[in-house]
């Protein structure tokens, strides 16, 4: 087919004619329609091409593959179809204009319908596209100059982009600009926080579009294009011009804006020259520069922002990032996870480069990470923008890091060897910004195991601990089926911690990968209750008690009988029920218009807090029965022990920010809880208390005399912690306990009493963080694992290790014969 429309431009090219106007039909089978026809011309004229519309090609049907590819200047083709991939590619001065045919049905809407296929206009030098219709993905990747109007796009758009304009009037995908170094994009979105979850902000700022000649430029281009095509979405943004100004944002790279600055300063010292040796005299006027300045939010957060990172003194140059919460005043009125994760992105690469790549990393030691995390590595493969091996070196010691890296109280960073002079690396934030981002670019997905073993463990509790011993047990190719009794997986992480603090979303995410690789989930089972122990013992190969420490801790004074009177997990567990559309009545535990009183200053205190507020408490106040921590560490508490001194979290500050004052009242003691007539909790009776040792050296706890103080409360939250596990299962069992009440095993194993029976996390070590229940569950899976094959096991130990058997040493199975590799 090109042959022919070859054949009737020649007289063009040659110079013999000034125009030629084509029409024809054209197929999918024709690829790479055009770019012959440039070769001819280029063959001619090199770059400079043909004058504008020398050529006009109008074409109906469906193009194949790379469509007007490296179309030159004084070329343009219409299209009245739709068109594969790499529709453009390396356009090189053409125009091309794409539109569904003319006769489709009323209901058709072009906004909705891919048009053109994947990569279009890769690497497009310049040029113009208007193109009716979505495109796949990866449109305008590398475009360095091309001008481009498209109704919507896939994922990827825009990646590497260094120059040119694109226009996009509809949806986005995922991961827009990465790595987008010059180019602008204008973006419309009717809630323009839609397109900045979607947005890659690595090397990108997102601006309202305020300047005029930005203004100008885009609503030339919308005539231009609804001229062309007949877009009714270009119709309708024009119809109400200049309101939908407002949902336009630019996106304007930070390289391209200082290339821009340079570009006005060096033309302003020209005119500067000039004028001096005019005049002889040096210029007081003004600088007559484009105004780049007036497009920065920050200017000196940007100028920062633009100077290349020192890695090798990023330790002593950049400060830690101070915010890592949505302000107290926006977030306390919703329940919207508190994280700012935007801007803490934002400033990734440069808390990134602080860390110093120790010789002892301390983070990922036992003062440190339980996991073994190996923090320096995955620090540095950020600085260096390495996201999807940073993302390997993560899920190779932590199965969970979306959870630790939002509620963990990151003991790693108690222990970075920065601390001792500077504050620390902010680990945490990296670490969720990781995980984030891999489910963001579809890098987590499932992984089934490749075989299986025909072996079976059950685990008894969903929690964190058993999450992760199911999820190492299922590599190993044991079917792994987890009993949980309440009426949702995840244990604390589901209803102890709340939403705004971990969005059950993420929760849910998680387990569904997790049943997606063939881990099974039985909710509202009770081992002991609804499946007696005896039947698992016979049904299963193994039994894995991860059932946590979930006593919790009284306060028996007098009137711990009266109504509003509740413990901590009830308070939170019946709210996160409500919101997550369970069939309950919260109101005897709702804080609204209540005096509440917190007793307990520990992580659960603070969601306790943050809760009622939100509930709308009257008032929310604190006790904590210990002293105020220092600001600093003290003698007795050095590097790298974890730093006890004072912290204020997102509840006290929340609390803080509406009622003026911190809630919390340190070495306060309750003595007695007071009643109103109906024979509900009124007030809280206290007495100050200070610590002082005995001739022992033990700290003891004295009441100080004149102190005592009614607060007033209409409802208690006791949050003082737990005792250990709950009795009856262990008792069913006949399994060993230690002293605190836990399940008994031999020191830094997970075997029981009962042979074929292991416990971890919190029934076996006390009350804990789950950075430690994660940890718990993937050493008793690799215990299990050595149970059930022989001795042996391919699952990692600590920090992702993973023992190769010796030489001539007995091996239940090799991975690499034994697994059927697809190629």
């Amino acid at each position: 087919m090109e042959e022919g429309v070859i054949a009737q431009c020649m007289d063009v090219i040659e110079g013999k004619t000034d125009r030629v106007h084509i029409q024809a039909d054209i197929m999918n089978n024709c690829r790479t329609f055009g770019a012959t026809l440039s070769y001819h011309i280029a063959k001619k004229h090199l770059d400079a091409g043909l004058p504008d519309n020398s050529i006009q090609l109008d074409l109906k049907g469906s193009a194949g593959q790379s469509f007007a590819a490296f179309l030159s200047k004084g070329v343009h083709i219409t299209l009245e179809g739709d068109a594969n991939d790499y529709v453009g590619k390396g356009l090189s001065g053409g125009e091309l204009t794409i539109y569904p045919p003319k006769d489709m049905p009323e209901e058709f809407h072009s906004e909705d319908n891919i048009i053109v296929g994947n990569v279009c206009l890769y690497g497009a030098t310049s040029g113009r596209a208007m193109i009716r219709g979505q495109a796949a993905e990866r449109f305008c990747v590398r475009n360095s100059g091309a001008t481009a109007v498209i109704e919507g796009v896939g994922d990827h758009c825009c990646e590497y982009m260094t120059g040119g304009r694109v226009l996009i009037l509809g949806p986005t995908g995922r991961n827009f600009a990465a790595g987008m170094s010059g180019g602008i994009a204008y973006v419309y979105s009717e809630v323009a926080e839609d397109f900045q979850k979607k947005c890659n902000m690595e090397m990108v700022d997102l601006l309202p579009m305020e300047k005029e000649e930005d203004i100008m430029f885009v609503e030339a281009l919308l005539r231009e294009f609804s001229e062309k095509t007949g877009s009714l979405v270009a119709l309708r943004i024009l119809d109400n011009w200049p309101e939908s100004v407002k949902k336009f944002t630019k996106v304007f790279p930070y390289e391209y804006r200082r290339a821009l600055r340079q570009l006005a300063e060096a033309e302003f010292k020209k005119k500067q020259l000039e004028k001096k040796k005019e005049a002889k005299e040096e210029s007081d006027e003004e600088p007559d520069v484009l105004d780049i300045e007036d497009s920065i939010t920050d200017p000196e957060k940007e100028k920062k922002v633009l100077v290349k990172l020192d890695k090798m003194r990023g330790f002593l140059q950049y400060d830690r990032e101070k915010i890592m919460y949505r302000s107290a005043a926006e977030r306390m009125k919703d329940w919207n996870e508190i994280y700012n994760h935007k801007l803490v992105k934002k400033g990734l690469r440069r808390q990134a480069a602080r860390c110093m790549e120790c010789g002892t990393p301390m983070c990922q030691s036992t003062t440190g990470c339980p996991l073994g995390n190996i923090i320096p590595k995955w620090n540095d493969l950020v600085y260096k923008g390495l996201w999807e091996e940073a993302l390997d070196h993560l899920l190779q010691t932590n199965n969970f890091p979306e959870f630790t890296g939002r509620v963990c109280p990151a003991p790693c960073e108690g222990a970075c060897v920065l601390g001792i002079i500077n504050p620390p690396v902010t680990i945490k934030n990296i670490e969720c910004a990781i995980i984030d981002h891999g489910f963001e670019m579809g890098w987590v997905h499932p992984e089934p195991p490749l075989r299986r073993t025909g072996k079976k463990v059950a685990i008894v509790g969903g929690g964190p601990a058993g999450m992760a011993a199911a999820a190492q047990l299922n590599k190993a190719g044991h079917t792994a089926v987890v009993l949980e009794r309440n009426d949702r997986i995840g244990g604390l992480l589901q209803y102890g911690i709340p939403t705004m603090k971990l969005d059950k979303g993420v929760v849910a995410r998680r387990v569904k990968l997790l049943e997606d690789e063939g881990v099974m989930f039985v909710t509202n089972c009770n081992v002991g209750v609804d499946v007696k122990p005896k039947e698992l013992l016979s049904e299963y190969d193994a039994v894995i008690l991860c059932t946590g420490a979930s006593w919790p801790r009284d306060l028996p004074i007098p009137g711990r009988k009266l109504e509003g009177i509740h413990f901590a997990m009830e308070f939170l567990e019946t709210w996160q029920k409500k919101q997550m559309g369970n069939d309950i009545d919260e109101t005897r535990l709702s804080a609204k218009d209540r005096d509440v009183i917190v007793i307990g200053g520990g992580d659960t205190g603070n969601d306790c807090i943050g809760t009622s507020l939100r509930h709308g408490a009257r008032s929310v106040t604190a006790f904590e029965i210990l002293p105020r921590p220092p600001d600093s560490r003290a003698s007795d508490n050095p590097w790298p022990e974890w730093p006890k001194v004072f912290r204020v979290d997102y509840g006290h500050e929340e609390v803080k920010h509406k009622f003026g004052a911190d809630p919390r009242h340190y070495s306060i003691m309750s003595k007695e809880f007071l009643s109103d007539d109906s024979g509900r909790v009124s007030g809280v009776r206290t007495v100050r208390v200070e610590w002082v040792k005995d001739d022992e050296g033990r700290w003891q706890l004295k009441e100080q005399p004149d102190t005592e103080q009614v607060f007033k409360a209409d409802l208690v939250i006791l949050a003082m912690g737990f005792l250990g596990p709950e009795a009856d299962l262990i008792k069913q069992m006949e399994l060993e306990q230690d002293p605190r009440s836990n399940v008994k095993t031999p020191p830094g194993k997970y075997n029981t009493s009962l042979p074929g029976v292991f416990a971890a996390g919190d029934c076996r070590r006390g009350q804990s963080l789950i950075v430690w229940a994660i940890s718990e569950g993937r050493q008793v899976a690799r215990q299990v694992d050595e149970f059930l094959s022989d001795g042996l096991t391919m699952l990692p130990s600590e920090g992702g290790i993973i023992r190769i058997p010796a030489m001539g040493e007995k091996k239940a199975w090799d991975p690499l014969e034994d697994y059927e590799i697809p190629v």
